[in-house]
């Protein structure tokens, strides 16, 4: 073998070393110092996984990424949210993506009145957009089948801190609400609302009642037990904000209603418990788990009277007495006038 043919395979040899330390480098350094949440949206291309991947500078060498994604054979994408943890390399995430090992979020929802108002703020947090989360709350099979309409799904969704997959789908969510619904209404509390002489439903109707009156969470056992009070004496609820409800029900919910007029006490609407006795068919919101525990542990008294205090603090006055409840109405009324606050 000539010394020509030995020195262009050393040559060959060498280059052939430092391409390999340089593939090797670029497939095993560490991409990034900190931790990047990255999204990978359903249907994504290969090309649009790595202009996400360009975009949050995770991407060192794009021919090295492509010749290594081919021998690791990465061809379907699958959608997700995945944590590029701090010193990964391109091996360790590629074979996440490859694998779909999705990193989980915690999503939350509360201060929600309307399925419309669930469905905006879960589509800011997972993939699926409010139009397809809507639809799927109210879908008539899912009704049939659990037992539910549009008015009694409310109590279906439980705020609370729940962990899931950004790909979650409309109708997985709602399987896991159903899960996380049964799991809520355990032995201990069917005992309690039993005892009260309410079924889960009813619970959930006067919580969301309570929830309405007050976001004061060391207020609301207080309320629950003033209403309850009034069930039990066969009085009148004489809630402002089913009245409210009943309102919006009727000129939309879009409506913003800061002030109850006489002549609302008398809208012939089941929810307006001015007008009838009882609890509402179902709930005016989505009640929090706080409403809920409130209506469970109410606080035991006999007040049957509240009005809103009028330093406008979000608590209340509260009596047996109707005389003290008319000067407490009076005062805050007053107040209401002072500030313009007519409607």
């Amino acid at each position: 073998m000539s010394k020509l043919i030995l020195r262009s395979i050393a040559l060959l040899s060498i280059v052939s070393l430092v391409i390999g330390l340089y593939v090797c480098k670029q497939v095993f350094s560490p991409l990034c110092k900190e931790a990047k949440i990255i999204l990978i949206p359903s249907n994504s291309s290969f090309q649009q996984v790595k202009d996400t991947l360009r975009n949050y500078d995770l991407l060192n060498n794009e021919l090295v990424f492509d010749l290594f994604c081919e021998k690791k054979k990465y061809k379907y994408m699958h959608p997700g949210r995945y944590l590029v943890s701090a010193e990964m390399n391109t091996n360790a995430m590629v074979n996440m993506l490859r694998l779909g090992e999705q990193n989980p979020l915690n999503i939350i929802f509360n201060n929600t009145s309307t399925i419309a108002d669930l469905a905006g703020k879960l589509a800011s947090q997972i993939e699926a957009d409010s139009l397809s989360l809507l639809a799927a709350f109210t879908d008539s099979i899912f009704y049939s089948t659990y037992d539910f309409n549009h008015g009694s799904m409310r109590k279906l969704f439980i705020p609370n801190t729940y962990e899931v997959y950004w790909t979650i789908t409309p109708v997985e969510f709602l399987e896991r609400m159903q899960k996380e619904y049964k799991r809520f209404w355990s032995d201990e509390r069917l005992n309690k609302a039993a005892k009260l002489g309410l079924n889960p439903h009813e619970v959930s109707v006067l919580a969301s009642i309570v929830q309405k009156e007050s976001s004061k969470i060391d207020e609301q056992p207080i309320i629950a037990g003033l209403y309850l009070n009034r069930l039990n004496q066969g009085m009148k609820l004489q809630s402002d904000p089913t009245v409210i409800y009943s309102i919006k029900e009727r000129d939309g919910f879009d409506s913003v209603i800061k002030r109850v007029l006489k002549k609302d006490l008398k809208i012939k609407s089941p929810y307006n418990t001015y007008y009838y006795k009882g609890l509402p068919p179902n709930p005016i919101c989505i009640p929090e788990m706080s409403a809920i525990e409130s209506v469970l542990n109410a606080k035991k008294h006999d007040h049957i009277f509240m009005c809103a205090k009028e330093d406008f603090s979000g608590y209340h006055n509260f009596t047996k007495s109707w005389s003290a409840h008319k000067r407490n109405a009076k005062r805050f009324q007053q107040a209401l006038s002072a500030k313009g606050v007519m409607r």
